[in-house]
């Protein structure tokens, strides 16, 4: 009986010691894939068609007091927007850059919040025409994924305007 007491011991040891070891592999990998996913909606800024892959049709879109819920239609409207800047400056470019992201991982929930930094960059034609840049002030955001199955989707974004210093 001492025995028989002895393996289960040891066997609980072994699952409680194997337990240990997987949880925090686990939560590296969650990282991992949240700074990921972070990094291409960041690459995806240009592409918005691309960018809405990475969302799910009902996340949450919080920008300059507005809120929309039907992120189909939400980014139907953003990629048309996209398309209509393309088309009246084609040598135009947009670059995004993002700093000091926070990631906080709650089981299957990740809440990121970083400062966005983007530069409209007029082409050639815009500029001899009289348009300018219009890049719009830095802003502080918050983007919420959630793990479904296997991979992890937007599902909430809130934009703001960083504060003046």
């Amino acid at each position: 009986m001492l025995i028989l007491s002895m393996r289960n011991l040891i066997r609980a040891f072994l699952i409680l010691a194997g337990t240990l070891l997987i949880v925090p592999l686990a939560a590296a990998d969650d990282m991992d894939d949240i700074r990921a996913l972070l990094d291409e909606y960041v690459r995806t800024e240009t592409d918005l068609e691309k960018q809405a892959g990475l969302m799910t049709d009902d996340r949450v879109y919080i920008v300059g007091g507005a809120r929309f819920t039907d992120n189909v239609a939400n980014m139907k409207g953003q990629i048309a927007g996209q398309k209509l800047n393309r088309a009246l400056d084609p040598d135009g470019m947009m670059i995004v850059t993002i700093e000091d992201p926070m990631i906080r991982i709650h089981g299957d929930t990740a809440i990121v919040s970083f400062y966005r930094h983007w530069n409209l960059i007029p082409g050639a034609d815009a500029v001899r025409e009289g348009r300018a840049g219009n890049s719009p002030p830095s802003q502080v955001s918050t983007v919420v994924f959630a793990r479904m199955g296997r991979e992890w989707k937007i599902v909430h974004t809130h934009i703001s305007p960083m504060a003046a210093n």
